[in-house]
């Protein structure tokens, strides 16, 4: 599921899908609906300054927070406001406002214009502004005032909506897809094959393998200098670690522009803690951090970057066991308590020798079993068996017959199907990126054995074709729109991300950095 949310993270491709609910959310929910911790307090007047132009913070929170209930009814009720800053969402929401703005602007400088007689039956249209199907213009003034304000103010933002939606269509419409273009990729959606196969898995096989002594490590870090030290290299972060600290912390959230009630709650918290009272335990009863307090305020080891600055600054100026005085962050006031402070260590080369050596060794020696175990199975193939017979599950028809599934590792080697694969991709299904594996399987006839070994990360495959599928040029007709379509809206996607980002790259943009302390932001200009 995350993997589909992370692909779903695009900037104005994201904002048109959202643009068919985006009336209902600010009707239901408003600009002040927002509800991330770190935009407490102090709310700044704007999100970003585009060509000099401000977009409000309002636009942003909005952003956000459909963006984050979008994301919740795709993953569930465990979709967290942490994971939603991992997935990066407050930098989908600034570049959202940020690309939105710029399309605004551009559809005023191309003179495009929505009537009111449209805007009208667009929001008349709505469902949730009707009573008995009947536009109920009483319950909608009420309901935007409340919202937006006024009806001006929330008419402005619809018309800038409906603008946006004639550029892109205006957009849309000169994309065409060449018909050589549409058969050749209904084709390969009709080259089919489907394959049975067998893996070996390499970190199996380093279980079943002899460890290196001493001395033959010692030896191969000689005569592989230059391979341990590569590997050294790519290693960088795991032997050039940066201090951490684990900490816990106590949250006052802050209501509105005024701080001073939180920051006496946290004032008089921190008193209870300088009297000896349990840290832990007061950020179960009254920290405001709801991901945190059933933890006893436990946010895990902090490397130094990933957290905002003041908070960063209190948390790696302690000593492990020592309380800050209060900290003010964007989240809210803050005690913050070190549990534990690990120091910067960087391993010298020489003394990642001593880990590398063994473990290379230790997978030259997993990679040679595999290797035979490979060929042996290809070999078996080649000579008239089948997979399933070279490598049956532990199964017992009766007592005086007996198969044993082949091991690695400990662990049961056995045939897999892949079901019916199209080419011309890398990725084969079961198996991951394998280009040479497909390509030779599309080569096939029918069904037959694949005459090599195959290399794949997790390990070595040998694989048989079980069915061989050709386009049928007879059913090109009936489904040729089907492909159309999906060619024309992939085209539109990438030709649109391609133009807005001419738009960004063109533009002057300044992001207000009181949002977007947290997350790194993806194209700031």
């Amino acid at each position: 599921m995350l993997d589909q949310l992370r692909a779903n993270k695009g900037g104005i491709i994201t904002y048109v899908f959202l643009f068919a609910i985006i009336i209902v959310f600010v009707v239901s929910f408003g600009p002040g609906s927002f509800d991330k911790g770190c935009n407490a307090g102090q709310a700044p007047a704007w999100a970003a300054k585009v060509n000099g132009q401000e977009v409000g913070a309002s636009e942003y929170e909005q952003s956000y927070a459909n963006l984050l209930r979008n994301f919740q009814a795709q993953a569930g009720p465990s979709f967290s406001r942490e994971l939603a800053e991992q997935l990066g969402l407050p930098g989908m929401a600034m570049t959202q406002v940020v690309e939105r703005a710029l399309l605004v602007q551009e559809a005023r400088r191309q003179g495009l214009t929505v009537p009111d007689e449209e805007l009208a039956r667009t929001i008349a249209a709505q469902p949730g502004f009707q009573v008995a199907g009947k536009f109920d213009k009483e319950g909608y003034q009420r309901t935007v005032a409340a919202s937006y304000g006024s009806a001006e103010r929330f008419e402005r933002r619809v018309r800038e909506d409906l603008v946006v939606q004639r550029l892109l269509a205006g957009l849309r419409q000169t994309i065409k897809v060449p018909e050589a273009e549409v058969k050749e990729a209904w084709t390969a959606d009709h080259d089919r094959v489907a394959l049975r196969f067998v893996r070996f898995p390499l970190a199996a096989a380093e279980a079943e393998v002899k460890r290196p002594t001493a001395a033959e490590a010692a030896a191969f870090a000689v005569k592989e200098s230059a391979r341990v030290e590569q590997a050294y290299q790519d290693g960088a972060a795991r032997f050039d670690q940066p201090k951490k600290v684990r900490v816990r912390h106590l949250l006052a959230k802050v209501a509105g522009t005024d701080d001073a009630p939180a920051k006496r709650k946290i004032e008089a918290l921190a008193a209870r803690v300088a009297q000896g009272e349990d840290f832990a335990k007061l950020a179960r009863e009254a920290s405001e951090d709801d991901s945190t307090k059933d933890r006893g305020g436990d946010l895990g080891y902090v490397a130094e970057g990933l957290v905002e600055k003041p908070f960063a600054d209190a948390a790696f100026g302690l000593a492990a066991g020592k309380v800050s005085a209060p900290v003010r962050t964007s989240a809210g006031w803050h005690l913050v308590k070190v549990d534990e402070v690990v120091p910067a260590k960087k391993v010298p080369l020489a003394e990642a020798r001593a880990v590398l050596a063994p473990e290379l060794l230790l997978k030259d020696r997993a990679a040679a079993l595999v290797a035979e175990r490979a060929a042996a199975a290809l070999k078996g193939l080649q000579g008239g068996k089948s997979l399933d017979a070279l490598f049956p599950s532990d199964s017992a028809k009766d007592a005086k017959e007996k198969k044993v599934a082949l091991r690695l590792g400990g662990q049961p080697v056995l045939p897999e199907s892949t079901g019916p694969v199209t080419g011309p991709g890398p990725f084969v299904p079961r198996i991951g990126a394998a280009p040479e594996l497909l390509k030779a399987a599309l080569a096939s006839t029918g069904p037959q054995v694949l005459g090599q070994v195959f290399q794949t990360p997790q390990g070595p495959v040998v694989a048989v074709v079980e069915s061989r599928e050709r386009p049928d040029a007879g059913k090109y007709a009936a489904e040729r729109e089907a492909v159309v379509q999906r060619l024309t809206t992939e085209r539109e996607n990438t030709t649109q991300q391609a133009w807005i980002k001419k738009l960004r790259e063109a533009a002057t943009v300044e992001v207000n950095p009181a949002l977007t302390a947290r997350t790194a932001q993806p194209g700031q200009g």
